[in-house]
């Protein structure tokens, strides 16, 4: 018993990203189902896991809430951990666009969730942003994810609620994301190097953008103009950029950071499908499959060493540990 409540007391907020890496995950293999034809069943028992995944590490950090509530507090007010805040209100917006290909009234009630509690964790994390002395060297990657999650609200808010919804988080995510990018790279260029267990966050770039390409196609019923070109292709850049820099990346010791590579990598897969499903043509079929390939393995391989992790007991630990 004292060896559980320790591990609850020490469960980290950034867990949140697995549901994350999932749920895309999942998302990417039911548009894979719909435009080339994949089998459903991969789809389905992805988003099984995910669903009950979600289920224990959001129960367990409600217990946490309750009864480690300093230890909350503390990540509440972290200057890195703050941003994962909203990965729980992104963790139900991302499932609500999952189910709906498979159960679409659950799939309005969890968007009836996120929604407003994406919009309540953005402005307590901005606010955060603006009262408190951070420096140069606390911005980081990372803080896109409160950012990302606005951006999302509209793919399945089209179909749930009036479009000026939908307009006001995607006009809100974007606006947010051209500051971000802009504070996060001088970080980056002129201040000190991210340390190695944030070096994964670097992907987390690719995923605004992406997920602006998604979310401005659902807005314009599958428009693909001037816009929507210019957010997929800076996202395609990232991607290319990070590949391209793919020997500063450590697989020897294991963070939960590594999650960072999941979600932006399936977000860019499913931008490039939807690209597929309006062209037709040789570079967007080859682009999707590559890139479903890619995020299978990367997937994969994190997941196995989160795993491995977990039997070690080296996830829900104290960070001076």
């Amino acid at each position: 018993m004292e060896l559980n409540r320790r591990t609850l007391q020490f469960m980290p907020i950034q867990l949140f990203a697995v549901i994350m890496g999932l749920s895309g995950f999942a998302i990417m293999f039911a548009k894979a189902y719909h435009i080339l034809g994949m089998p459903y069943w991969i789809y389905t028992t992805i988003l099984f896991v995910d669903t009950a995944l979600f289920l224990v590490i959001f129960t367990a950090y409600m217990f946490k809430v309750v009864l480690y509530t300093q230890e909350v507090k503390k990540e509440f007010y972290h200057p890195v951990k703050s941003s994962f805040m909203a990965a729980i209100s992104i963790s139900f917006l991302l499932l609500s666009i999952a189910f709906y290909d498979y159960a679409p009234t659950l799939s309005i009630l969890l968007w009836c969730i996120g929604t407003p509690l994406q919009l309540l964790f953005t402005l307590i994390i901005i606010r955060y942003w603006i009262h408190n002395d951070l420096k140069v060297v606390h911005s980081n990657p990372a803080w896109f994810i409160p950012i990302v999650g606005n951006v999302l609200v509209p793919i399945i808010g089209v179909e749930a609620a009036p479009m000026y919804i939908s307009l006001f988080f995607f006009s809100l995510g974007i606006f947010f994301w051209i500051v971000l990018f802009t504070i996060t790279m001088n970080r980056i260029i002129f201040h000190h190097q991210l340390a190695k267990k944030f070096i994964p966050t670097f992907f987390i770039f690719i995923a605004p953008p992406a997920v602006g390409f998604v979310s401005y196609f659902r807005i314009t019923s599958g428009s693909v103009d001037m816009f929507s070109m210019f957010l997929y292709c800076i996202g395609l850049f990232i991607l290319l950029l990070l590949l391209f820099m793919i020997k500063m990346y450590d697989t020897k010791e294991f963070f939960i950071s590594w999650w960072a590579y999941t979600f932006p990598l399936a977000s860019i897969t499913i931008a490039t499908l939807m690209l597929e499903m309006v062209f037709h043509n040789t570079f967007t079929y080859m682009m999707s499959v590559g890139l479903i390939i890619l995020t299978t393995v990367v997937v994969g391989f994190v997941t196995l060493k989160t795993i491995e992790a977990c039997r070690a007991q080296k996830i829900c630990i104290s960070e001076e540990e």
